[in-house]
């Protein structure tokens, strides 16, 4: 697999899911976000084996996190909006709306992964 960013980036860490210290060990058990949270939430995540760093949330983590998962459900939403009127111009609006909650909830692990 090649991989356009390099390990020791706090971004390397993000996207391919590795301790923020040591980029070693793996932050969540397995790299799918739905089996993650829906299947097997094992809740704390402790710390890493490897380095010991203890997984622990910052005080003003929760802003960010709120702030970061509207934008992206907002985006979610509007992408899907464009989508499906694009394709279809004579769509009913409760169609629409069912179309994107469907598409909200089902990206939601993605979002909460993310």
């Amino acid at each position: 697999m090649i991989r356009v960013i390099n390990k020791g980036n706090k971004l390397y860490s993000i996207i391919y899911n590795y301790c923020p210290r040591c980029q070693s060990e793996k932050f969540w058990p397995k790299n799918n976000p739905y089996k993650n949270i829906l299947v097997n939430n094992g809740g704390d995540l402790g710390s890493c084996k490897n380095c010991n760093f203890k997984y622990e949330i910052e005080p003003g983590f929760w802003y960010g996190a709120m702030y970061v998962s509207y934008g992206l459900t907002v985006f979610i939403a509007i992408l899907v909006w464009l989508l499906t009127y694009i394709f279809n111009k004579d769509m009913h609006v409760f169609v629409q709306i069912s179309i994107i909650s469907f598409s909200i909830i089902t990206l939601f692990p993605v979002v909460y992964f993310l």
